[in-house]
C-alpha cells in the first residue's frame, strides 16, 4: 500500500492522465465562458481549506475550477456520489482498504502526492472533516454553510449584470442541445419556481427526459435548483424570454 501512496514502482499504478490521476477523478476543465467573480477568485487561498457555499446553479463548481486551473495535479471528488472515496482508492489500486480506514488512507494519498483537492457537493461538515488532509489546498462546494473549523467560507451569490452577462448567456445558449434550449425558452414563461411535472406538461415530454434536461441547465448555471423545484435568476429569465 505504501508503495502506491509514495509513487514508487513496486505495486504502483500508473495513469496517462494529468498528474497520475485516474481519468474519472481528474479535475474537470473550467467553463469555456467565465465572467466576473473577481472578488471571490481573489479570496480563495492556496493552502488550507476554502468552502464555497451557495444555492444550486449559482456557479460554485465553475468558480472552484477556474481558480484551480493550472495549479498542479488535482483530485475531483463528487460527494453526491455513493461511496466516492472507496471508488477513488480502488481506482488507485487500493481495493483492499477496510471501510474504517478509507478516510485515513485517502488523506495520506492526498498529502503524499501533494494533490490539490476539490470536494464537490458536500452536504455537511461531518461529511467533509474526515477527508481533510493535514496540509495542502482544499476547495469545498456546498449548498449550505458548513462552519468548518479553520476554513475560510465564501458565500457565492448570484451574479449581477456588469455588462458582460448578456454576452455570457448568449454563448451558453448557442451551445445548448435542442431539448435543453427549448426547455430554457419554455420555462422562462412560468411564474415563480416550477417543478418537473409542470415542465413536462408544457413541453409534452416524459418527466424523466425533462428532469435530465433541467439538471443539465442547472449544471450550466442557467437554472437554480430549490428543493424539488427550479427557478431562474431574473437576468437569466429575461434573457430566455428573448429567445424564439
Amino acid at each position: 500500500m505504501s508503495d502506491v501512496l509514495t509513487g514508487t514502482t513496486t505495486g504502483a499504478v500508473r495513469f496517462r492522465g494529468r498528474g497520475g490521476v485516474p481519468p474519472q477523478f481528474q479535475l474537470p476543465e473550467p467553463p469555456r465562458h467565465f465572467v466576473g467573480r473577481q472578488e471571490e477568485l481573489a479570496r480563495i487561498r492556496a493552502g488550507g481549506v476554502t468552502v464555497l457555499s451557495g444555492p444550486a446553479g449559482v456557479g460554485k463548481t465553475a468558480l472552484a475550477l477556474k481558480w484551480l486551473q493550472d495549479r498542479g495535479s488535482g483530485l475531483y471528488v463528487d460527494l453526491a456520489v455513493r461511496e466516492p472515496v472507496e471508488d477513488l482508492l480502488t481506482a488507485f489500486g487500493l481495493s483492499d482498504v477496510a471501510a474504517d480506514d478509507a478516510a485515513a488512507v485517502f488523506r495520506s494519498l492526498v498529502t503524499r502526492r501533494q494533490f490539490t483537492l476539490l470536494l464537490d457537493n458536500a452536504d455537511s461538515a461531518e461529511q467533509v472533516t474526515p477527508l481533510l488532509p493535514a496540509s495542502g489546498t482544499v476547495v469545498v462546494t456546498s449548498r449550505e454553510r458548513l462552519n468548518l473549523a479553520q476554513a475560510q467560507e465564501i458565500d457565492v451569490e448570484p451574479l449581477t449584470d456588469d455588462g458582460r452577462i448578456q454576452q455570457l448567456l448568449d454563448l451558453s445558449y448557442v451551445e445548448l442541445p435542442e431539448r435543453q434550449a427549448r426547455l430554457y425558452r419554455l420555462c422562462a414563461w412560468q411564474p415563480g419556481p416550477f417543478d418537473v411535472q409542470a415542465v413536462a406538461a408544457i413541453a409534452g415530454e416524459h418527466e424523466c427526459d425533462v428532469e435530465d434536461a433541467l439538471d443539465d441547465l442547472v449544471e450550466k448555471s442557467l437554472l437554480t435548483e430549490v428543493g424539488d423545484a427550479f427557478r431562474f435568476h431574473d437576468l437569466v429569465r429575461a434573457h430566455a424570454r428573448t429567445k424564439r
